[in-house]
């Protein structure tokens, strides 16, 4: 049976100029190299519409696999989350001027829920093909955050076996190359390799039923 994949990215935040999680769902689009039935799902940085969507997606697509992907602007690795946290306390507003201050993703949600995605397998396995990765233990609290927590609630809420998480990039040298000071030094990654990076993630994700047991490689 085909896998059915979900990918979503984000469009750029007012306050920012691009956002390469979106050449990354252009170039896996293009591509023949993801084994399984894509979907990719452009959102919108606006923290009142991701439960409608998500619970769309899921409706429309039942998939197997979804891997949210999201910009962290400053860090030089790819960084696979492994902890969603309920809680919105945005540092700045969101695309619509939306600025919670530490309420709940979801209201009677539970503290927090991990990945279900193999994280330290797809750590490993991209760190051992020359991929700079680490396992991170927090997502923030802005719209990352919120978007793997939502997935993973809304799958659990509706008892579906998908397997979910959530993925950080750096800056594509594009982006860094626009920024002025004190930012002049921004880590980046060139698409590229970032794209590869997710494409590795999805094989790993799916051939991995059980995630590895040794120490991880986290922050």
């Amino acid at each position: 049976m085909t896998a059915r994949i979900v990918i979503t990215g984000f469009e750029p935040w007012e306050h920012g100029t691009e956002n390469p999680t979106l050449e990354v769902l252009d170039r896996l689009d293009r591509s023949n190299e993801v084994e399984g039935e894509l979907s990719t799902v452009r959102l919108p940085v606006d923290s009142s519409r991701l439960a409608s969507i998500v619970g769309d997606t899921l409706d429309r697509v039942r998939p197997d696999l979804w891997i949210s992907l999201g910009l962290a602007p400053g860090s030089s690795v790819i960084a696979v989350e492994r902890i969603a946290a309920n809680v919105l306390d945005f540092p700045v507003p969101d695309n619509v001027g939306h600025q919670p201050g530490g309420e709940p993703v979801f209201a009677n949600g539970p503290a927090a829920y991990f990945a279900t995605l193999p994280v330290k397998a797809i750590t490993f396995g991209l760190r051992s093909s020359g991929i700079p990765t680490k396992i991170s233990n927090s997502a923030s609290t802005y719209g990352c955050n919120q978007m793997m927590y939502t997935t993973l609630h809304l799958i659990a809420r509706q008892g579906l076996s998908t397997r979910a998480g959530f993925i950080h990039v750096p800056a594509s040298p594009s982006l860094a190359a626009q920024q002025v000071y004190p930012q002049v030094e921004m880590p980046s990654m060139c698409v590229d390799l970032t794209t590869r990076a997710v494409q590795k993630a999805i094989t790993l994700a799916l051939q991995t039923k059980a995630d590895l047991q040794e120490p991880a490689f986290n922050y």
